[in-house]
């Protein structure tokens, strides 16, 4: 009778875990075909949107709402006074593209070879 009871015991929690784990699953799936929906309906907007603003289209817009290309005469510059801008950024080059000096050489040096020597031969020949 113990046998019997400790078997009908298991089954049932064996048939619970699956039950919870095909549960999951479907939630799962379920969750995975909604992420799939709401992908397509993000691509489906973003499509709609680079439609809505090419150039030519926003320019038909703006034009039928009396808006026109403004020409120099249109523009007015306002000087403000105390307002000093920020200077202009200038990217650094690249290494790659630095423009090497007349003889390719480094700035630090500044010796020839013949001096080199001369100084090397005069170290040399002065030592005790």
């Amino acid at each position: 009778m113990l046998l019997l009871t400790s078997l009908l015991t298991i089954g049932g929690m064996y048939l619970t875990v699956s039950s919870k784990v095909a549960q999951a699953g479907r939630q799962v799936m379920t969750y995975e075909a909604r992420r799939q929906e709401l992908l397509q309906a993000n691509a489906d907007m973003r499509s709609k949107l680079a439609e809505l603003t090419i150039p030519e289209r926003l320019l038909e817009r703006a034009q039928s709402l009396g808006f026109k290309p403004a020409g120099p005469d249109d523009i007015e510059y306002i000087e403000v006074q105390g307002y000093t801008p920020q200077a202009a950024f200038v990217a650094p080059r690249p290494l790659g593209s630095i423009e090497p000096g007349p003889a390719g050489l480094s700035p630090a040096f500044t010796e020839t070879l013949g001096a080199w020597l001369s100084r090397l031969i005069g170290v040399g020949g002065s030592r005790p």
